[in-house]
């Protein structure tokens, strides 16, 4: 847990080694002479390097002498290589790098879709966005919901709710395999973070909608996450802060790599400087292990990766009794969860590629609901293969396989155990036609088929995109999405049909140096939503399921979002500017009627910014949040769901201070303030049986520091700083 900040550090030294005796600098610019910053300067054969500050300017040592490869590269660029004698002489060099026309000037759909990748120029997130952000503790997801489409879900539930859906319409994939444990396990008021450190991933790529024929079983939304390549030189990290301490480390060898990760969580010292409004009787304390191998072929036509992981936490709080008003009853949660991935890519010949990937995972909750035990298991075992193939320079397509196998069992108290199991043979197919720089086509459509529910589904997908203009473009998005009913449901022995979700969007996007604007309007039909038979609202998370339940439900989201990125207004300032809109109602569980869901707020506004100050070595995150009321459950209005919070807002910085030790140690110092302005947020309410009493639903904390630090035992120079 908050770890992310000396990850920060990385990316200032990320190609360096120090001691030598050969100074090389110098300067990175386009072919327009403007300097280009964060650009990877590196000795191909010594491995060491540098990344460009943001004056373009770059310096590294190296204390070998003989003939290497000096090599460059920038996002948006052409990759250079320039031969170098090495013989005990400072060298000053000037790069200039040529833009990449096929990515400056080539079509991309995106519809739906935000990149954040280091791969591409149409890239608005990366992982150093994601660990800087204030307010975002780090994680993927608390990032995440900066964008527009998001919903800020304010603290009280866990998982990603986008354009309307709930936590379960999004899924979570990790290298082609659904990560079907993505999140710590969940506490009743309490959201949890992911599993996943950002710098585990080379990309991130956020679909809202309309996504690739590749995945499937999310109405809503899916996070596709891939993982990092070879790392280009050995480290050693370490961190301590007031929930624990980590430590991390990567030995390079040749073309393989072992990495490792590791630490302990104890919130104990957070919460004693940190009131919060929920009662632990169990303060949050567990622990994680990670390895990773990574091989790549000399002939660098193919690579394999080899990621797991294993985690156990413990906590316990105090909630709500949902029989008696008033009451408060303990839940207490122990969670064990083991994962494995593994992937390989090769290329067969130029313009044909092979991918496979591997995945397992096995989770264990052990609850204690009042004086009742509860066991929930699961695990998921996942396969892929998939053959890409160019056809020329105009027309390319993929065909793929994929075999899901997953298995939930449930035991509560003396109540007879439920239980399912789940196989879904896949095939997909998905194609992408170039007609010049100005016209893309997408078809695609996926097939699966249940073996519990023993029915198929297919599902037509086709996206395309005009670009009237070198910086901007317009795409649309359409398809049909089937889920399976939620797990709850399964494991009492119900078998509804799929779920299905038609999405309609049609977005704009303007990509100019460091600015980006986007804007996106889309439309949702819910049908066949699984639909309770209920004559009375039941709010309690935790009831059983009685009576009868078919595909009756149905529903509707609509909206508009926009994005505006800049970096270009002042010199070390960044900041962007998301907001979106929604209109959505929904018939669908135990609703008794089509309402707004009570997880929705129709406007989302966020706004962050970034600014490093050079002359202290320190990088300032401001973030501010509003999410206007959203609906609650209040007996006494026989308008279901007819009263509404108070807005949502919050206010957050990070600051984080750089310093170096005798060129062997980089530190950062870090402090984080969430909710600065101490509001007192009120998510919701709950009312006693007989509707008399009302009790507010709070965020697990309002205002809360939290510090620490992190050191990179790697060698470099200052001046990279």
């Amino acid at each position: 847990m908050y770890r992310h900040l000396f990850l920060f550090s990385l990316f200032f030294f990320f190609f360096f080694n120090a001691f030598s005796q050969n100074l090389i600098s110098g300067e990175v610019k386009d072919s327009q002479g403007k300097v280009v910053p964060f650009a990877t300067v590196f000795l191909k054969q010594n491995r060491v390097g540098a990344v460009s500050k943001v004056d373009g300017k770059f310096s590294f040592s190296v204390k070998n002498n003989g003939v290497d490869t000096l090599v460059i590269n920038a996002s948006g660029f052409e990759q250079v290589r320039k031969p170098v004698q090495l013989e005990g002489k400072d060298q000053q060099l000037s790069i200039v790098l040529k833009s990449k026309v096929t990515q400056l000037q080539t079509i991309v759909i995106n519809a739906g879709t935000i990149e954040a990748t280091n791969e591409r120029t149409v890239a608005v997130l990366r992982p150093l966005d994601i660990v800087t952000t204030a307010g975002g503790q780090g994680d993927i997801v608390g990032a995440i919901q900066t964008l527009p489409g998001v919903q800020r879900n304010g603290g009280d539930q866990t998982g990603l709710q986008v354009r309307g859906g709930d936590v379960n319409e999004s899924s979570v994939i990790i290298d082609g395999m659904i990560a079907q444990n993505a999140f710590n396990s969940s506490v009743p008021g309490v959201s949890q973070r992911s599993r996943f450190n950002p710098f585990q991933f080379k990309g991130t790529s956020f679909s809202s909608g309309g996504y690739s024929a590749r995945y499937g079983q999310a109405l809503s939304a899916i996070l596709d996450l891939q993982t990092n390549d070879l790392p280009d030189k050995s480290n050693f990290n370490a961190g301590l802060n007031m929930a624990g301490i980590s430590l991390s480390g990567s030995k390079l060898i040749g073309n393989n790599s072992v990495e490792f990760s590791s630490n302990y969580l104890n919130l104990s010292p957070f919460y004693r400087f940190t009131p919060t409004n929920v009662n632990y009787y169990q303060v949050p304390e567990g622990g994680s292990f990670a390895f990773r191998y990574i091989s790549k072929l000399d002939s660098s036509k193919g690579i394999f990766k080899m990621n797991f992981s294993r985690s156990y936490t413990k906590t316990g709080v105090e909630i709500p009794n949902p029989v008696i008003a008033g009451d408060k009853i303990q839940f207490g949660i122990e969670n064990n969860n083991t994962y494995l991935n593994t992937s390989f890519r090769y290329v067969i010949r130029p313009g044909k590629r092979f991918f496979t990937s591997f995945s397992y995972s096995d989770n264990s909750d052990v609850i204690q609901f009042g004086t009742k035990p509860l066991l929930n298991k699961d695990n998921r075992l996942q396969a892929r293969a998939e053959v890409r193939k160019e056809y020329g320079q105009k027309y390319e397509d993929v065909v793929g396989l994929e075999f899901q196998h997953s298995e939930f069992g449930q035991k509560f108290d003396t109540f007879p155990e439920g239980s399912f199991v789940e196989n879904m043979p896949v095939f997909y197919y998905e194609g992408e036609l170039k007609l010049g720089q100005r016209f893309a086509l997408k078809p695609g459509v996926r097939s699966e088929y249940s073996s519990l529910l023993k029915k198929g589904n297919i599902s037509p997908r086709l996206a395309f995109a005009i670009k009237p203009s070198e910086n901007g473009q317009f795409s649309f998005a359409s398809g049909l999405f089937y889920q399976s009913a939620n797990s709850n449901y399964l494991l009492n022995g119900y078998r509804p049909n799929f779920q299905l979700s038609t999405h309609y969007m049609l977005n704009y996007q303007w990509i100019k140096n460091s600015r980006v604007f986007r804007i996106e309007g889309y439309y949702k039909d819910y049908q066949q939503l699984v639909k309770e038979n209920a004559t009375l609202y039941n709010p309690n998370q935790f009831r059983f399921v009685f009576g009868q339940l078919d595909n009756s439900g149905s529903g509707y989201a609509q909206g508009i979002d926009f994005f505006w990125r800049d970096k270009d207004l002042l010199k070390n300032l960044d900041y962007w500017i998301s907001y979106s809109y929604v209109d959505t109602k929904r018939l669908y569980q135990n609703y008794l009627s089509k309402v707004t869901p009570d997880y929705v707020s129709p406007h989302n506004l966020n706004v962050v910014m970034k600014y490093l100050v050079e002359k202290i070595s320190t990088n300032f995150s401001f973030t501010y949040s509003y999410a206007s009321g959203r609906p609650y459950y209040n007996p006494n209005n026989p308008q279901f769901l007819g009263d509404k919070t108070k807005d949502y807002q919050n206010l957050a910085l990070t600051a984080s201070y750089l310093k170096t030790f005798k060129k062997k140690v980089f530190a950062v110092f870090y402090v984080s303030l969430d909710n600065i302005l101490n509001t007192q947020n009120v998510l919701g309410y709950r009312y006693s049986g007989d509707g008399k009493e009302r009790y507010e639903v709070r965020p697990p904390l309002y205002r809360a520091v939290f510090v620490g630090m992190n050191f990179s035992f790697s060698q470099f120079n200052q001046d990279e700083l």
